[in-house]
């Protein structure tokens, strides 16, 4: 949990020209709330330069973030929706299926941020439902395991790795388990859907040699230790701040040649939330070109189109100028997921015995 500290009173920030002329009321009525809690699966290292930023603007709001898997983002807050538990203010997952029910459903607040005209299209999928960021999913390995020459470039490359060389690989590739894991499940069907059958063939091939995980964390983690030589679709998030911290270099990435899957990462307001007006002002300032910018500074990518890739790691438009856009396989929020999950889950446990 990651917690910023409140401040009985301050002064009102500036809000930009474009805002609307009642948003100081906004403001105001964020003094008489509770503070605010985020569910997120994002860890402490990708929250600390926004939470920073945010605190300069409104220091009266002490922020508290769980840092949580996709699924359990969804499954804890809708056991808790209701129930009179203080719960989520704010959710911000990459369950895109999640994401789907609730834009088709209405369960998030139809809240028209005064940012969402500085965002592309495809940041606001449904009504109170945006995009928080566009994060790439890559291939990750251990540099001492595997020096260059034997470092796979895509699934495929990995696939005819592993079968020229099963002793290497044998129970040392992973992922995020699709049967297990919401990201997982949307990142593969994505991706899967898109590869089609070529996809799966690949996937089977390695199947049997991977050991999946839930979270993005461990799966670095055991690939700096060798327990795994390469984790593939791996979230960039989980591993760009590593890259920065003592140890870094033992882990290596690259950007899969054969299709970059991107996270379009979801967040919304549900409507019963307890501290309404703190999310707004959250939510707008995630949305905005400073905290897209921050989010960038903690790992993530932003997808403003003005925001400065010499400021961040990456941005959207950067990644499709590195891997092609044709290349980028977009993980967000079509309804399908939901209604195929099921068979898919079934198809990819399959995969995973090499059936």
């Amino acid at each position: 949990m990651v917690a910023s500290p409140g401040i009985g009173s301050a002064q009102a920030p500036a809000t930009p020209n474009y805002y609307p002329a009642d948003y100081g009321a906004t403001i105001e009525a964020s003094r008489k709330e509770n503070g605010l809690v985020i569910y997120s699966n994002m860890a402490n290292n990708n929250w600390k330069p926004v939470l920073d930023g945010f605190r300069q603007s409104y220091p009266w709001i002490k922020v508290e973030t769980l840092d949580l898997g996709s699924g359990t983002v969804h499954s804890r807050w809708e056991a808790e929706a209701g129930s009179g538990a203080r719960t989520a203010d704010l959710l911000i997952s990459g369950a895109n299926d999640r994401w789907a029910a609730y834009g088709l459903d209405g369960r998030m607040l139809d809240y028209r941020s005064p940012e969402a005209e500085k965002v592309p299209a495809f940041g606001k999928p449904y009504p109170g439902v945006f995009v928080a960021s566009s994060d790439p999913l890559v291939l990750t390995y251990n540099t001492a395991l595997l020096k260059e020459g034997q470092r796979p470039t895509g699934l495929a490359s990995l696939a005819k790795m592993a079968a020229a060389d099963p002793g290497t690989y044998k129970g040392r590739i992973t992922t995020y388990d699709a049967a297990r894991n919401s990201f997982g499940l949307a990142a593969w069907w994505q991706t899967l859907h898109e590869k089609g059958d070529a996809g799966w063939t690949a996937l089977r091939a390695i199947g049997p040699m991977i050991r999946g995980e839930v979270s993005g964390g461990p799966m670095n983690e055991k690939i700096a230790a060798g327990e795994y030589v390469v984790g593939i679709a791996v979230s960039g998030i989980t591993i760009f701040p590593r890259l920065d911290e003592p140890g870094g270099k033992i882990l290596g990435f690259a950007f899969p040649d054969d299709g970059t899957p991107v996270m379009l990462r979801g967040m919304g307001i549900p409507k019963q939330a307890a501290n309404i007006n703190s999310a707004k002002l959250f939510l707008d300032f995630l949305l905005s070109n400073k905290g897209q910018t921050l989010l960038g500074k903690g790992g993530l990518v932003p997808y403003r189109e003005d925001v400065a890739e010499s400021e961040v790691r990456y941005t959207y438009q950067g990644i499709a100028q590195k891997v092609g856009e044709k290349n980028m396989i977009v993980v967000g929020f079509d309804k399908a997921l939901i209604e195929q999950a099921k068979p898919f889950v079934e198809k990819w446990n399959a995969a995973m015995q090499g059936r």
